[in-house]
């Protein structure tokens, strides 16, 4: 069994597999005053399978180190923590690798090696994320848009007489009271954000993409789209960080030895 960590800036995903099997997940918030004791303690109440190792990516540096640690005292495997070093079987074609986050290379590898083809993947986290893959396994970059809660918690933190808004579906473009007007904006206009940009990125690179979606907005958005995703896959980065997995277990497991 393998542990799989995605740690984003709201929250924590967690899946483990057997061999390509999901057979459990789960979401926690990102808490960055937690010790690695108390990850530890919640991590072993969570999981109690036998495990063979676990894997990282995070974009909250001071969690990883944390994480990294309560995962081998408590859970007593060895851990990799992805990055732009590790071997994911693409390439970062970009001009500065370092600075791609650990989530958008797991995404990316899992798409070119799920799906093949030119490639983009959209996640829906605290930003939305388009991560662009070419045919023959380039990463070249893509888009970093808002997310949706940024957008909708902008209102109340930027405004005094707009209410707190929760995201969720939204029947017509025209909204009929502040709230819905609100919805439309954030919902809608994502939709049409994420239509206009993908047909952008099929023009510079003059060739049909397959759309792979990721992240709870997705079944949101999908309904007020033009061109609907291709795939929806939820696990898609966890699925990711399996295949980088794979791909470095021998040398994981040396350094446990070592």
């Amino acid at each position: 069994m393998l542990l799989t960590i995605d740690i984003g800036n709201t929250n924590i995903t967690l899946g483990v597999f057997d061999n390509t099997t999901l057979v459990n997940s789960w979401n926690l918030s990102t808490d960055k005053n937690k010790t690695d004791d108390e990850y530890g303690i919640l991590l072993r109440s969570l999981i109690n399978m036998k495990l063979e190792a676990a894997v990282i990516s995070s974009v909250v540096l001071s969690l990883t180190d944390k994480i990294k640690s309560a995962i081998e005292k408590y859970l007593n495997v060895p851990v990799l923590v992805i990055s732009s070093k590790t071997q994911t079987g693409i390439i970062l074609d970009v001009e500065n690798p370092k600075e791609v986050g650990c989530d958008r290379i797991a995404n990316a590898c899992a798409a070119y090696s799920m799906y093949k083809g030119p490639t983009v993947v959209v996640d829906f986290g605290t930003a939305t994320n388009f991560d662009v893959m070419t045919e023959d396994g380039r990463f070249i970059g893509g888009i970093i848009a808002p997310g949706l809660k940024m957008s909708a918690e902008s209102f109340s933190s930027n405004t005094n007489l707009l209410p707190k808004l929760n995201i969720e579906g939204i029947e017509s473009v025209i909204g009929r009271n502040t709230v819905t007007n609100m919805l439309s904006g954030v919902v809608v206009g994502h939709a049409a954000m994420i239509d206009g940009l993908l047909e952008r990125i099929e023009g510079e690179l003059q060739t049909p993409v397959t759309v792979i979606a990721t992240g709870g907005f997705s079944p949101i958005i999908t309904k007020h789209m033009k061109k609907q995703f291709h795939h929806l896959n939820k696990h898609l980065t966890l699925e990711g960080l399996r295949i980088i997995y794979e791909l470095n277990k021998s040398v994981c497991h040396c350094e446990e030895q070592a």
